[in-house]
């Protein structure tokens, strides 16, 4: 039985003799839903439909199966289909109601005294199957893609989500300060990976990795040694891995340690939700000096776009100034950002609730940056017959640039 029902949001769910979790707060979801409601007051939507799990637990608090409806003005409407009863206890809107199918969406709406004509919806997370339905169920209503608006209200985090995340950079660091001592020749990569997985599982890590609108699947991260790094990979970075099958291409292979080739470890970190991304590069020996040189040429390009990371600053400007200053005018394009079709144009991403999130620092991408965006930057270099070095490091937008949420040393670590 429950001990008892939060009264304050912020506080901590007890369920006597199972377990404890914390809520989100009452005014943390409030202040989420009247940003959007801000933005949609600009457009001519009546409100929006949200399906995905990620949005969903954004606005509400918890991650069930439903649909909310956020009106441009008013209050939001969750209709939830599986679990009523746990949405009552994690989420703090007023309207919940249980949802037998979408036939009753419309008229559910329309006895709340709510427009839904002209309806915003994700179609980046939307399937037509899905999509399908909705056409059904608003018979006469026009559909919008506003996926887009979510993401760029989410990519604002408040001082609660900071927090959130600056935790998962603290517990991301243990993670990496316990590597080295995992480390040993012959081991695999499959080896070294279930080891920092048992790591980051004891330190509370929430075991999936997700994912915006990409459809990437990804378990833990990469651990890749040498020039398996450089191998081709679906991925939407930069990092290549061999994985153990082609039906299973990910966290690493069977490939062996040996002496001075590239450790390279690029993982994330899950703190209720809030994801850190993080690359360090460790060797059981000394590297070859390119690859030192390579390495210490990504710090600086890091360094360059960590100062730049300030409210007004422009993405495609940071990315070109940049390219121009230490990419281009250096002879360092070759195999930047991933190695032959592994390479990706940008150098960093924004995160959050998942891995990839707006903004991007990449090339066309025009919108200023705001306070407290949360960005993953990540200057990598592709080496032939070596691998891959460089770093990955979350950092908040601040007025004084970059603020590290990631802490630990940038080197490369020499076992």
């Amino acid at each position: 039985m429950i001990a008892d029902e939060p009264k304050e949001r912020g506080c901590t769910l007890s369920i006597e003799g199972l377990f404890q979790y914390n809520l989100v707060p009452t005014n943390e979801i409030s202040q989420r839903v009247s940003r959007l409601q801000h933005r949609l007051q600009e457009g001519t939507v009546d409100g929006v439909l949200i399906l995905d799990p990620v949005n969903m637990y954004y606005y509400t608090g918890t991650m069930q199966q439903g649909v909310v409806f956020v009106p441009t003005e008013g209050d939001p409407v969750f209709l939830v289909r599986r679990s009523f009863e746990r949405a009552q206890l994690e989420t703090p809107l007023k309207r919940v109601i249980p949802l037998k199918g979408f036939s009753q969406l419309q008229a559910t709406l329309s006895d709340f005294g709510l427009r839904a004509n002209i309806l915003g919806v994700a179609e980046a997370t939307l399937s037509v199957a899905v999509f399908k339905m909705l056409i059904k169920a608003f018979p006469r209503g026009t559909f919008t893609d506003i996926s887009t608006l979510l993401g760029m209200v989410r990519a604002v985090k408040s001082d609660y989500e900071v927090g959130l995340i600056r935790k998962a950079g603290a517990l991301h660091g243990r993670v990496y300060d316990a590597i080295p001592a995992m480390i040993s020749e012959r081991m695999t990569e499959w080896e070294l990976g279930a080891e920092i997985h048992r790591k980051t599982m004891a330190l509370g890590y929430t075991g999936i990795t997700r994912f915006a609108v990409s459809g990437m699947e990804m378990f833990l991260g990469i651990v890749s040694f040498g020039e398996s790094s450089n191998y081709p990979t679906a991925s939407i970075g930069p990092g290549g891995q061999v994985g153990l099958s082609p039906a299973f291409p990910l966290v690493g292979g069977m490939k062996k340690l040996g002496r001075g080739e590239p450790i390279f470890v690029d993982t994330g970190f899950g703190y209720e939700g809030y994801f850190t991304d993080k690359t360090r590069v460790f060797s059981l020996g000394a590297l070859p000096a390119a690859a030192m040189e390579a390495h210490k040429m990504c710090l600086e390009i890091q360094e360059a776009v960590r100062y730049r990371l300030k409210p007004g600053a422009i993405p495609s400007q940071i990315y070109e100034e940049v390219y121009d200053e230490f990419v281009h005018s250096r002879g360092f394009a070759k195999h930047f950002m991933g190695f032959g079709s592994n390479q990706v144009s940008f150098l960093g991403h924004g995160i959050g609730l998942t891995i990839d999130e707006f903004p991007v620092i990449a090339g066309k991408v025009h919108t200023p940056l705001e306070a407290n965006m949360v960005i993953a930057v990540e200057p990598k270099k592709g080496l032939e017959g070596i691998g891959l070095v460089g770093v990955e490091n979350t950092f908040r937008v601040t007025a004084e640039g970059g603020e590290r949420l990631t802490p630990g040393p940038d080197k490369v670590t020499i076992v």
